[in-house]
């Protein structure tokens, strides 16, 4: 070999040696030959080139990768903002290992936030209520056969206090691209239990879980009482109305901590209704369902300060001892739990009353009424008794009272307690009193009546509770009388002492409604429940019914004298005209003209009868005579 041959394989050996650098992963280097060789130079000068671009290259990829980097840590970090708005738990399913890998949001969920984020999939499950395993598992095996697209399973999980709380768990399967095996499932789990079972107004559990608890507790079989106590607030959404959004916050807020107040560990309250509320006692004590019961009374027997106004709440509490009934179901006992509470409403604010078994049949009888109503809408059962008012100076008719009557066709006349307060709770009173105005507004005109007393008498009829609350009531009335050409001055209205109590303002507001129409405005019942003579200042009225209380036995008690006597005498100064109810017999008819009585109905004058029979036995001249046969139940 040469000694050029020589000289040319070292500078190529050199350069060669050079290059190797790049094997390492390093091209930050530069070719260097001091050759005199072209053909070398050429060659070291194209070796550069090719660092040159390999560096170029290296350096584009680099920057690909972190701009890469970067949108998976950006769409990483938003995927993470929304699960973690969610408030949803992460978990992976390697089926591959059999192992679960969850995130500490699904841990907390679970009640147990120091378990560890890797975990057998059996931890999971036994979490999960024993009723809803069976579901877990099935959507789990359909999915990962390839029979549904999704995982998706509803289900109780324990959250590690003893309770349990409901989710939601959503996932897909990863496969194998080769096999088509399902490798991992990953999804979310999420808590529904706040859209499932909690009331949004009031942010207790709803009677959904109230009833889910209930039936566990039922079906355990364990000692001691098991008692539910109820509170509801009849007129809880007639003072929301009164409420601004925030004043209704502050009230629903204070309801909320006395409720809380009440109960001890392991009592759960529940919503049955945004003015109903259940506690569920469990204890060995047999006195705890009562105790609780007067610790609600106590707690919602005291005024609502809601910023500079005062609040009243009218309460009705009821206590459900549920292993002391035959009831063998949750919805058994929630079912007669309204029975309990309708009852309790019927006794007044402030009662507190005990379920017992024989509420059950009641309430089969009530839908029987009810239905028994129905049919006397539809085929035209109900009919008017008149019971006649009389002018007791005079000895002359002045009017009529309207009573509902059913004359069914086998039963005969069933009278209205037996069917007035069915018609309150159903609603049914509305159509009740519209079919007892077809029959009584044609009375004004009736030939037999307008003989005898030609327009100097009234009829009037009794609004329930219920009617006060229609924001179209007098409209309506009005109407009717204007489209039978009748004046509204012979025409008047009763409502009792009770009801009016119960929600004066709707009250008040309706009798200036009727009065401004023309129509007549009358309290009845005065003396039957809790008013004052000094309230009597503040309500529109144009009559004061007397209840039959004040009138029994007025001739041997002269306290119930002196009352009648003020009465009387303080409704003169106020212009009111007295009707004084349930007049029986003659001694104490006797006693109310000598103290200057100007109305009076009752037994001694006639019963309420069916408009024929009572024109029939009417006189000829208008002069009512009393019956000389007194009655002693009192029942008009």
């Amino acid at each position: 070999m040469t000694d050029s041959e020589k000289r040319l394989r070292e500078e190529i050996n050199a350069i060669a040696d050079q290059l190797c650098q790049a094997i390492d992963g390093r091209f930050d280097f530069h070719v260097n030959s001091g050759s005199d060789d072209l053909d070398v130079q050429k060659l070291s000068v194209l070796s550069n080139f090719v660092l040159e671009s390999v560096r170029r290259n290296l350096e584009a990829l680099e920057r690909t990768r972190d701009e890469l980097e970067e949108r998976v840590a950006e769409r990483t970090r938003r995927l993470d903002l929304v699960i973690e708005g969610a408030n949803d738990g992460v978990w992976e399913w390697d089926l591959e290992t059999d192992s679960i890998q969850v995130s500490q949001r699904w841990l907390v969920q679970c009640g147990r936030p120091s378990l560890g984020a890797r975990c057998e999939p059996d931890v999971w499950i036994d979490m999960i209520h024993p009723a809803d395993r069976s579901d877990f598992r099935q959507a789990l095996h359909d999915h990962i056969n390839g029979l549904t697209a999704r995982f998706r399973a509803e289900f109780r999980l324990s959250n590690g206090r003893g309770g349990y709380r409901w989710m939601v768990a959503r996932g897909i399967c990863d496969h194998d691209p080769q096999t088509g095996v399902a490798r991992m499932i990953s999804g979310t789990q999420a808590d529904v239990t706040l859209q499932k079972f909690i009331n949004p107004v009031t942010g207790f559990p709803n009677s959904q879980y109230l009833e889910t608890i209930l039936d566990e507790r039922m079906r355990a079989q364990q000692s001691g009482h098991l008692d539910l106590v109820v509170l509801a607030l009849p007129n809880y959404a007639l003072v929301r109305e009164t409420l601004n959004g925030r004043e209704s916050g502050i009230l629903a807020g204070e309801l909320r901590r006395r409720m809380e107040e009440c109960v001890r560990n392991g009592e759960l309250i529940a919503s049955l209704s945004d003015s109903t509320t259940a506690i569920l006692i469990n204890s060995p004590d047999p006195n705890a369902g009562l105790d609780r019961a007067g610790d609600v009374q106590r707690a919602f027997d005291r005024v609502f300060h809601v910023e500079k106004r005062s609040v009243w709440l009218s309460g009705v509490v009821g206590l459900m001892p549920v292993r002391e009934t035959r009831l063998e179901s949750a919805d058994a006992v929630l079912q007669a739990t309204r029975t309990l509470m309708r009852k309790a409403r019927q006794q007044g604010s402030g009662s507190c009353l005990r379920y017992h078994d024989s509420m059950s049949r009641e309430n089969l009888d009530r839908l029987e009424t009810e239905q028994l109503l129905r049919n006397a809408l539809r085929l035209g059962w109900v009919e008017p008794f008149l019971q006649p008012l009389v002018n007791l100076q005079a000895g002359r008719l002045s009017g009529f009272e309207v009573l509902a009557r059913i004359r069914h066709p086998e039963r005969g006349i069933i009278p209205p307690d037996q069917f007035i307060p069915v018609a309150e709770e159903t609603g049914l009173i509305r159509e009740l009193s519209e079919r007892l105005l077809d029959q009584v507004i044609p009375l004004f005109n009736d030939p037999r009546l307008v003989e005898v007393y030609g327009n100097d008498f009234n009829l009037g009829v009794n609004l329930s509770p219920v009617q006060l609350h229609d924001p179209h009531l007098a409209e309506s009335l009005l109407r009717r009388l204007s489209e039978a050409g009748m004046s509204p001055a012979r025409f008047k209205v009763e409502m009792t002492e009770t009801a009016v109590m119960a929600d004066s303002r709707v009250a008040v507001k309706l009798m200036n409604e009727l009065r401004d129409g023309g129509i007549g405005v009358a309290l009845d019942d005065f003396g039957s429940g809790y008013s004052s003579l000094a309230y009597l200042r503040n309500l529109p009225l144009d009559y004061l019914k007397i209840d039959r209380s004040l009138v029994s036995g007025l001739d041997r008690d002269p306290e119930k004298r002196a009352i009648l006597e003020m009465i009387i005498s303080l409704c003169e100064r106020l212009r009111l005209t007295v009707v004084v109810e349930g007049i029986e017999n003659d001694l104490e008819l006797s006693c109310l003209m000598g103290m200057g009585a100007m109305v009076g109905q009752g037994f001694l004058f006639s019963r309420p009868l069916p408009v024929d029979d009572l024109i029939a036995s009417l006189p000829a001249d208008g002069l009512l005579q009393p019956v000389v046969k007194p009655v002693s139940d009192g029942r008009q």
